[in-house]
């Protein structure tokens, strides 16, 4: 008897699936506070809810 893969998923076996995005929501991150810092890569970005509720990162 011949062994195969079984997968249907038309990858080479080398190769790995696509993995979408985490999603986290906003509300997650800010909780109740309007804004937040974040720290990345040594730099520090203010991630803030407008008036009109809409999300403004900036540096």
């Amino acid at each position: 008897m011949n062994e195969k893969n079984d997968s249907n998923s038309g990858l080479p076996q080398n190769s790995s699936p696509y993995l979408a995005p985490k999603t986290i929501s906003s509300e997650a991150l800010l909780g109740h506070l309007k804004q937040i810092c974040i720290l990345h890569d040594g730099n520090l970005y203010q991630l803030r809810i407008t008036k009109l509720g809409k999300l403004i990162l900036t540096k």
